[in-house]
């Protein structure tokens, strides 16, 4: 595929200028172009740079394999990620309801819905944003949900949700400070943000390096560790109050990685279980983590 790229000259987290090549790795699921991840000498964070342009970077999640706008279910392994995700969806409307008292919640990237769904059913009031036509299709015809365009974000009224969840989304977010300080916006002050993201620190990460399945080039813009995410959303007057593992995503990514290099499933799942066991909340280097995040008091 050739389009125009665009560089990216100010590092999202600090701002540095400094840049050094970090890794290149290769689109496996569209184009099968080469692409760059970068360090800020500054601060460490890792971002792909150059990016597409945002209005050719769509064209890059036009595969079956990207499994939140397709559902597809199949191969073994997406076929376990379904299986296992339904159970997890479970955990995660009691992580959101931990931290709520009036049941409102906003999905961003609600993908073809299954969460928002299950929070319906559980009585929660429910909204979903998601920028694939078809996939908003479905959530809107299989699980009954409200689903609307990414653009209905600026549309929302200030403080609307006590939860706003994003599995798996930060990182594909173009306009990245600008939309968490909406994020916050609308946020009610005692609400929270719960945030899914890979963890490039993480084991697995380490042992795959280029053909690590989480860098999923170009559509990943960001590549998160810990330390990271609390100093992207501290200078947004946020912070970090819990992180919690999604010691499933290991598995899934290794596996995946495995196909990648040519290796077999059963390869993938050990290195999953050796980077989990390698994985503590002391460390917090689990494959993908879940960070809650809440206004920082008196901001």
């Amino acid at each position: 595929m050739e389009h125009q790229l665009k560089n990216i000259e100010k590092c999202p987290v600090c701002g540095g200028e400094s840049q050094k090549e970090f890794i290149e790795a290769e689109d496996h699921n569209v184009s099968n172009d080469l692409f760059k991840i970068v360090e800020c000498v500054a601060c460490s964070f890792r971002f792909t740079n150059p990016i597409p342009t945002e209005d050719t970077i769509g064209d890059y999640y036009k595969s079956e394999n990207y499994v939140s706008h397709s559902g597809t279910k199949k191969g073994f392994v997406n076929r376990v990620y379904h299986i296992v995700r339904s159970r997890a969806i479970k955990q995660k409307e009691n992580l959101a309801a931990k931290y709520s008292k009036e049941k409102v919640i906003l999905d961003i990237g609600c993908g073809t819905g299954d969460f928002l769904g299950y929070c319906k059913s559980q009585n929660w009031k429910t909204l979903g944003l998601e920028p694939d036509q078809s996939a908003r299709k479905m959530a809107i015809e299989k699980n009954a949900i409200e689903a609307k365009d990414l653009g209905h974000l600026y549309e929302v009224e200030s403080n609307t949700f006590d939860v706003i969840s994003m599995w798996h989304v930060l990182e594909h977010v173009y306009n990245l400070n600008k939309d968490i300080e909406q994020y916050k916006k609308i946020l009610k002050k005692e609400g929270v943000l719960i945030v899914a993201v890979p963890n490039c620190s993480s084991k697995d990460a380490e042992h795959y390096k280029s053909s690590w399945a989480a860098y999923d080039l170009p559509i990943h813009l960001y590549h998160f560790r810990p330390d990271n995410m609390k100093q992207l959303f501290s200078k947004h007057g946020m912070e970090v109050v819990e992180i919690l593992p999604m010691k499933f995503d290991s598995y899934y990514i290794s596996m995946i990685s495995e196909k990648y290099k040519g290796g077999n499933i059963f390869s993938g799942f050990i290195n999953g279980l050796r980077s989990n066991v390698a994985a503590n909340s002391k460390n917090n280097r689990y494959s993908s983590q879940i960070y809650v995040i809440r206004h920082k008091k008196g901001v």
